[in-house]
């Protein structure tokens, strides 16, 4: 009879455990908050986390929601909760042992942009997620771990529930300086690395020749070759992998972008992106020098090119007299065209620069 009592004690202690079943996880670069739904007994609930979780808990933000609690106690890695109330509710918490990064895939021939989430899940167990949020932009933590976590007194024994099918992303827009990405009835999360594509959209990548420097005295120009198009969304910032043909042109580092900024992605030089420069001394002087600079380009390429020129000059007063399509910087010029295969163009200027 005593065994009896003491099985139906135990087991009154683990019913609302074992009812615990993860709903949602918001996952940061460095962290993640996860909410899981719990079914309380009136008064108190003890809390029994795994030893992975328990060491990886962020200090200050275990918190149960849907009851208004009266006070915590901490023991070895098991936490009692004592609340008013009793029901469903949401135990929720950081851990630092569900973390991401992110990268993107550039198919330029498709137009088509995928951003892939990495997440390292090293808490030893599966998590089965009803809906999963990616949260990017600057968002610091400023306490450390748990210190009062102990070995755990017993480990999660996780519930068996069918994995369903992976939804389509869905940018959730920006609040609060982050952007948001959620994906509903993600696959499960098995200890490891996870890859998961968090966004998938169409772009117009431009191939461009840029230059953005100083004063060319030489007799030519050198370009770095890319890629520049609008972002269609809010994206993060992370590595773009550009691919032509099914060949990798080479990687890019992007960095944060609102919906309708200007993406650059720069892979270096091209061989054949150079301009030829014919610099003419109209006058050269202690404090004076005046300059007619003619620059000419040819697009050998079959395809067009977006040709961007950005120049800049070091002088007490800077007098341009520029071609018409130019625009007057502070300290120089810019000037963007596209060239037709196999098309060239040439453009003058004059410079007094005076020191």
């Amino acid at each position: 009879m005593k065994k009896i009592r003491g099985f139906l004690a135990l087991l009154a202690v683990l019913l609302p455990f074992a009812a615990a079943q993860t709903a949602a996880g918001y996952v940061y670069p460095g962290f993640a908050e996860i909410h899981e739904t719990v079914a309380l007994p009136e008064g108190s609930w003890t809390w029994f986390p795994s030893e992975a979780l328990a060491s990886s808990l962020v200090n200050g933000t275990v918190r149960l929601l849907g009851v208004e609690e009266e006070r915590r106690v901490w023991r070895r890695g098991v936490v009692t909760f004592y609340y008013t109330g009793g029901g469903q509710a949401t135990l929720a918490y950081l851990t630092r042992n569900l973390t991401y990064g992110l990268y993107y895939d550039l198919d330029v021939d498709r137009g088509r942009l995928v951003g892939w989430a990495q997440l390292d899940n090293r808490l030893g167990r599966t998590l089965h997620l009803d809906r999963l949020t990616f949260v990017a932009g600057e968002v610091s933590l400023r306490e450390g771990s748990v210190p009062v976590m102990a070995k755990s007194a017993r480990s999660y024994e996780e519930m068996a529930v069918a994995a369903p099918a992976p939804a389509a992303p869905v940018f959730a827009g920006s609040g609060g300086g982050v952007f948001r990405y959620e994906l509903a009835a993600p696959p499960p999360l098995e200890p490891g690395l996870n890859e998961l594509p968090f966004a998938r959209a169409t772009v117009d990548p431009v191939y461009t020749w840029s230059y953005n420097g100083g004063f060319v005295r030489g007799d030519r120009v050198i370009f770095r070759r890319g890629y520049v198009f609008e972002a269609p969304m809010a994206l993060a910032g992370g590595v773009v992998n550009v691919r032509e043909g099914g060949v990798l042109l080479g990687q890019a580092e992007m960095g944060e972008r609102a919906m309708g900024d200007r993406v650059r992605l720069w892979l270096g030089r091209d061989p054949e992106g150079k301009a030829r420069r014919q610099v003419e001394v109209l006058k050269d002087e202690r404090e004076e020098k005046v300059y007619r600079v003619t620059t000419s380009v040819t697009n050998p390429r079959a395809q067009p090119v977006r040709v961007e020129f950005a120049e800049r000059f070091n002088a007490r007063e800077i007098v341009l007299k520029l071609p018409a399509g130019a625009e007057r910087t502070p300290q120089g010029y810019r000037l963007a065209f596209t060239l037709a295969p196999g098309e060239a163009r040439s453009f003058v200027y004059t410079v007094t620069l005076r020191y």
